[in-house]
């Protein structure tokens, strides 16, 4: 195998493969990028950690057939950092590959392409175009609230629905949950599917390549395709929760308050509070309080100008998820929307989309 290839197109491939390439396995090959040339014109590269692959087919001028498999991480740091605008990998004995560009020369160890697992094939399932920005922004505004704790599998990646026409994106860890949904076209599912967090992450980094991209679902995976980019995630085959019901419903108290002012508010009580107990919402007429102790350190008391008139009631949050939360909408005035002091919040803009959070009360 023998091939030339432009850097910034080798690069195209090589970054998103070294980011799903699985450096901890137990199996050597999944830390590995797989390069294959095609005919005179195309070289395949490819990674895989069992759960989500990427096959990308870039332009190349090739000498010869063949294929072999080299640590994704090492290629690309040493093509990003090659001096010359081509590089010239050729296949040497025992696998090793060779590698030139400019004046410079490398050497890498590497295995037979022989055994490297098998990616899944988009080809048979049904594409739908989508709108990769807008796809993007919804990953954004739930990625943050995915539950890291492994045992509660169904709660480790984002709820994705769509009817077609129209999309929704949910997800929770027990603590928040945030849910966002756009007029936006792409594949119609008779029922949700759950995206795994290191799917949905390379999700976000392939849209970034172009301004559309088409989805498709063929159980168990879930394709997306940005020009000859192509990313399988294996999907979580569990139930989500009906979260729905998490959502509470005619909540009579609306607090009205500027959200960059509340978020800087927010992040100097941060300072002065503690993992066990919340930063305090204390509200009066047009007034909204927000004190944080910490016999470790001291206590802070700030006072916002809001828009309430509901009575007098107190109840405490954790600062770093409704932060997390409002960094997230762009709107100037946000609504938080309180029942009682057990009941949780549901935070949404004023203006603009669709989008809300409910974050969970704690001890104050």
């Amino acid at each position: 195998m023998e091939f030339r290839i432009a850097k910034t197109e080798f690069l195209r491939g090589l970054r998103l493969a070294q980011n799903i390439a699985d450096r901890k396995s137990t199996m050597p090959l999944l830390a590995n990028v797989l390069l294959r040339t095609i005919g005179k014109n195309k070289l395949l590269v490819a990674a895989t950690d069992l759960n989500v692959s990427l096959v990308a087919e870039l332009k190349s001028t090739n000498t010869t057939e063949g294929g072999l498999t080299v640590s994704a991480k090492n290629l690309h740091e040493l093509v990003s950092s090659a001096p010359g605008d081509d590089i010239v990998v050729k296949k040497g004995d025992n696998n090793w590959a060779e590698l030139k560009s400019g004046k410079v020369s490398y050497r890498i160890v590497g295995m037979s392409d022989r055994d490297f697992p098998k990616v899944p094939d988009a080809k048979e399932a049904a594409a739908v175009e989508v709108e990769s920005g807008a796809l993007r922004e919804m990953i954004d505004r739930t990625l943050f609230s995915v539950c890291n704790d492994e045992t509660r599998f169904h709660l480790n990646g984002v709820l994705f629905e769509s009817d077609g026409a129209n999309a929704r994106m949910v997800s929770t860890d027990g603590h928040r949950l945030s849910k966002v949904a756009r007029e936006l076209a792409g594949p119609k599912l008779s029922a949700g599917v759950i995206i795994p967090k290191k799917g949905i992450l390379e999700l976000k980094r392939l849209l970034e390549s172009g301004s559309t991209c088409k989805l498709a679902v063929k159980t168990p995976y879930l394709f997306a395709v940005c020009d000859d980019l192509t990313l399988a995630i294996k999907l979580i085959e569990s139930q989500f929760p009906p979260y729905e019901q998490v959502i509470p419903k005619d909540l009579k108290k609306q607090v009205v308050v500027d959200r960059v002012r509340l978020i800087e508010s927010l992040r100097r009580a941060q300072l002065m509070s503690s993992e066990t107990r919340g930063v305090k919402f204390a509200l009066g007429d047009a007034n909204l309080t927000i004190t944080s102790d910490n016999p470790d350190l001291g206590e802070v008391r700030e006072e916002l100008d809001v828009d309430y008139s509901g009575g007098a009631i107190a109840i405490g949050f954790n600062p770093k998820y409704v932060i997390e939360l409002l960094s997230q909408m762009s709107a100037d005035q946000i609504a938080l929307h309180l029942g009682g002091e057990l009941d949780p919040g549901v935070f949404k803009p004023m203006s603009g989309d669709d989008y809300l959070g409910v974050v969970m009360p704690m001890r104050i």
